[in-house]
């Protein structure tokens, strides 16, 4: 026997590899003993195969580890793997598509070699509401769910599981983990267990199918018609189901500005919570109330004029409210005093001093001016013949918010008494009333698309969204913003709608109902963001907040042709309100 033969044979048995010594083997070696093999056998039995696809770059290496080593996994695992899926520092929707090609590649990967007949995915607003459950936790753990016939979203800590639902309720999770942005299995998805039976089925609940490892023969349901599109003659490598996953459309999320298009300086504009002092008419015209005068700016034109002054009466506004047709623009006072004055003459018509307190709150309905006031009381006055109507008595503190429903039938109101009331055009007392809120409620607004909803957000102590069904009297549901909600507003056009935050966070968040999810998150202002109007149109809106800026953004839009007009808004010219002592101008 050779000696080379020999000593190679020898460490071959004594669990070291042959092919170390060798001269035509590889410098660079395993520290570990590994041996080889002139052959591959892929292992077919495994429960979860889908684990065998899923990257593990860098998720045990450290902060400290070798630059070229990274380099190197990283080139082997994209050329092995597909694509990248190292999430890097960009936008959530970069994210998002990177984990929505990772999911399909490994569908299509499950459904060529093990038969899985996955052919449907979630679509890009779970994707990217995962995405942002994953960058917003740090804790990593595993979420497991047992709910049967459905299909959710699971998320515990920092893991989000993606689930597809199987035949008899049984659910393939596919695990999404925080860290580094990687997608790895959870533990549950790692459990081997090849002798329990584990279907795979397609979004067909008609089509049976089983795919056991230890069975010979497969029985199956007569065919759908859903796949007699696809020919047993076609030349495609590819099976029905992989087809069907290539061609489902890929719903694309609405782009928001992150930016407004336009910002105004508004001087000496209040820091109260309890105010309202922005309103947007029908004629496309502002009114902003600053210290003791009222200013009009027209969108049209960008022209800027003062409605009235009350310095001269040692008064200050508090409230503004334009009447539904944009003729008239009731201004509640300090002193109690409700205002109505004419925006195209600049006159005043009627004078209404019946509250003791502040006027905080105001609503038009035709012709008749509803006033909320510290006071405690909410007042009807007719505009045409002077005359107080109703005395509206429910609240134990400030009146700070009052919404008519779109039908003009119903009246909510909100008070620093934690309340919500609602109130009809017949009774002098409220029909209902929700104590759920534990903070003032001032953001009030009822949906357009759905008769009798309700939303109304709480001050600082709550945080809280809630929805109400008027017709039925119950709470619908409710969501933790995490800051106080100052205003409240639906979307014209789509099941949508905006809030304005005070404490501690200052945002604007745009979120889809009923589900909730945030569409955009929108930041700049630098104080609580007190004050919000809606466009006539419905697609823009301003805000207002204690930094004296007004800023207007787009956050609606009618249909997604518009798109490209919303996008030409932006580069609109900012025209800034500049105080002196002859009153505000534009420069």
């Amino acid at each position: 026997m050779e000696p080379d033969f020999e000593r190679r044979l020898i460490r071959s048995m004594s669990g070291c590899s042959s092919l170390s010594s060798s001269p035509f083997s590889s410098p660079i070696s395993s520290p570990s003993p590994i041996k080889h093999s002139d052959r591959f056998i892929p292992l077919r039995s495994v429960s979860q195969p889908s684990a065998y696809f899923i990257d593990q770059e860098q998720i045990h290496k450290g902060p400290m580890s070798d630059r070229k080593s990274s380099r190197e996994t990283s080139t082997s695992n994209t050329a092995n793997t597909g694509p990248n899926l190292t999430t890097s520092s960009g936008t959530t929707t970069t994210a998002a598509d990177r984990a929505k090609d990772l999911l399909t590649y490994q569908a299509l990967l499950q459904n060529e070699i093990f038969g899985t007949q996955v052919d449907c995915l979630y679509d890009e607003q779970h994707m990217n509401n995962a995405y942002s459950s994953i960058n917003s936790n740090n804790q990593h753990s595993t979420g497991i769910t047992n709910q049967t016939g459905t299909n959710d979203t699971a998320n515990a800590g920092g893991t989000t599981a993606l689930i597809n639902q199987g035949l008899g309720g049984q659910i393939h999770t596919t695990a999404i983990s925080g860290i580094n942005g990687i997608l790895t299995p959870s533990l549950g998805f790692l459990s081997h267990s090849s002798q329990q039976r584990l279907p795979y089925t397609n979004s067909d609940s008609n089509r049976l199918r089983s795919r056991d490892p230890n069975t010979i023969f497969r029985y199956s349901a007569r065919r759908n018609t859903d796949d007699l599109h696809y020919s047993p003659y076609s030349l495609s490598p590819l099976s029905p189901a992989s087809i069907r996953l290539l061609r489902s459309p890929r719903k694309q999320l609405r782009k928001i500005p992150k930016t407004p298009f336009k910002v105004l300086d508004a001087p000496e504009l209040q820091d109260d919570f309890y105010l309202n002092l922005v309103d947007w008419s029908s004629t496309n015209i502002l009114a902003v109330g600053l210290n003791a005068s009222v200013y009009l700016w027209n969108a049209n034109t960008s022209n800027v004029t003062r409605l009235c002054d009350l310095q001269t009466e040692s008064d200050t506004v508090t409230s503004v409210a334009w009447s539904d047709r944009g003729q008239y623009v009731a201004v509640g006072t300090h002193k109690g005093i409700v205002q109505i004055w004419d925006a195209a003459t600049n006159r005043k018509t009627a004078s209404f001093p019946r509250h003791t307190a502040r006027v905080g709150a105001l609503a038009w309905n035709d012709m008749c001016i509803y006033s909320g006031s510290r006071d405690r009381f909410i007042l009807q006055n007719d505009t045409r013949s002077n005359k107080q109507e109703r005395k509206l008595a429910g609240h134990r503190q400030e009146v700070c918010g009052l919404k008519w429903s779109p039908d003009r039938q119903l009246l909510a109101s909100g008070g620093n008494d934690n309340r919500l009331l609602v109130w009809n055009q017949s009774c002098s007392n409220p029909i209902q009333v929700y104590t759920d809120h534990t903070a003032a409620v001032k953001a009030i607004a009822w949906s357009p698309h759905q008769q009798g909803l309700l939303a109304s957000g709480g001050g600082t102590a709550d945080r809280h969204i809630r929805f109400w069904n008027t017709l039925t009297a119950q709470n619908l549901q409710s969501i933790d913003t995490g800051s106080q909600v100052c205003n409240l507003a639906w979307s014209k056009h789509s099941n949508e709608l905006v809030s304005t935050h005070g404490y501690s966070q200052h945002q604007i968040v745009v979120w889809k109902y009923p589900s909730m999810l945030q569409l955009a998150r929108l930041t700049g202002h630098t104080f609580r963001v007190l004050y919000l109007a809606v466009s006539p149109d419905g697609e823009s809106i301003v805000t207002g907040a204690g930094d004296e800026t007004l800023r207007f953004w787009n956050v609606f839009t009618k249909c997604r042709a518009n798109k490209e007009s919303d996008n030409g808004r932006e580069q609109r010219k900012s025209t800034d309100f500049n105080y002196s002592r002859n009153g505000m101008h534009t420069a």
